[in-house]
């Protein structure tokens, strides 16, 4: 049977060796192989997720010539660049949100950086990108650097993206800013000067050569104000004998995350916090990030947001070893530790 491109897309094998050593942690060299195979697997959902949207372009095209078709198309717009509908968040993200709504154009591909969301130690970005020539199903590949009040971070982190036409790519990218390559910043707080560099994007299987530098501002303190932090105390072993604490858990209207802390450098593990609240919804934390002592879980939205009346998480860790080579990922999670109870705040 022919294979989709899904299929094909998650056999493919990633020579990291042409990195340079400073730019990822062991671990962000091994995610890249990992967030980029589940990001293939969710682009189909996220896609039928937006059918709407498409077809709310096709009511524009009707009507743009009269009053009502510019309403309908700035209504458009606001849906197809907008964090919280990309991602599916129920909650108003407007009043953290900082939209930036920049073009730069150059070697036949535009890129629109549209809105940003500062996150405590995560910046939130939504591009969208639209080259000359009819892309190819899957071809596109945008990489892009942070610099936070001129420092370089190491922002690895996690996305989705998906084809809106033939010519156009929209996504949302996860950056997590913590560290920079001396160090933790301990800076993230008030007006923050942040250049966003996408270069040499990958289209149509070959590299177009450049740099697409976005320069603003923005600032996380509103929505840090309104971030609920639940102190956890839970740690669990994985099978090379690793401790694995759980630090805290935190909420806000873009989402949950749980932080942790690990007992060595290494981390040779992918890692799942599954299981339900506490009106038999299941919740899914799946690891986003790691450097040499720390990480984040990161809520995947299996049945929409968390249910707002859930009032505990139930959760089990389970874990899966990385290939010791390069190759196909293994999705054989197994129970690492026992069910634990975040009782959540109100």
């Amino acid at each position: 049977m022919k294979k989709n491109i899904y299929d094909l897309l998650n056999e493919v094998e990633i020579d990291l060796n042409e990195y340079n050593k400073e730019e990822f942690t062991d671990i962000e060299k091994r995610k890249i192989k990992n967030i980029f195979k589940k990001s293939i697997k969710r682009n189909t959902t996220l896609y039928k997720k937006y059918v709407s949207t498409a077809s709310i372009g096709l009511l524009v095209v009707t009507l743009f010539t009269t009053n009502l078709g510019h309403n309908v198309l700035a209504y458009a717009n606001t849906l197809a660049y907008d964090i919280a509908s990309y991602l599916g968040i129920e909650k108003s993200l407007d009043e953290y949100k900082t939209v930036v709504n920049q073009s730069i154009s150059k070697n036949g591909l535009t890129v629109q950086l549209n809105e940003v969301v500062l996150d405590n130690d995560q910046l939130v970005v939504s591009a969208t990108s639209k080259y000359n020539e009819k892309l190819e199903n899957g071809s596109f590949s945008l990489d892009s650097s942070i610099y936070i009040n001129g420092k370089r971070v190491i922002s690895g982190g996690n996305g989705s993206s998906k084809q809106i036409d033939d010519y156009t790519v929209e996504e949302v990218m996860f950056h997590n800013v913590k560290n920079d390559i001396d160090g933790d910043l301990d800076y993230l707080n008030g007006d923050l000067n942040v250049k966003v560099v996408f270069s040499d994007p990958i289209i149509n299987e070959k590299t177009i050569s450049g740099q697409w530098v976005f320069e603003f501002k923005t600032n996380g303190d509103e929505l840090a104000l309104n971030t609920k932090e639940i102190l956890l105390d839970y740690s669990f072993k994985l099978d090379n004998d690793q401790e694995i604490i759980l630090k805290k858990y935190t909420s806000n209207n873009l989402g949950q995350k749980i932080y942790f802390s690990k007992g060595s450098e290494g981390i040779y593990y992918d890692m799942l916090l599954k299981g339900h609240d506490d009106l038999g919804n299941q919740v899914e934390f799946s690891m986003t990030s790691a450097t040499a002592h720390n990480g984040m879980f990161q809520l995947e939205t299996i049945n929409g947001n968390l249910d707002e009346n859930a009032k505990k998480l139930y959760l089990t860790p389970y874990a899966v070893k990385f290939p010791d080579k390069s190759g196909r990922m293994s999705n054989d999670f197994k129970k690492v530790g026992e069910e634990f109870t975040i009782g959540l705040l109100k």
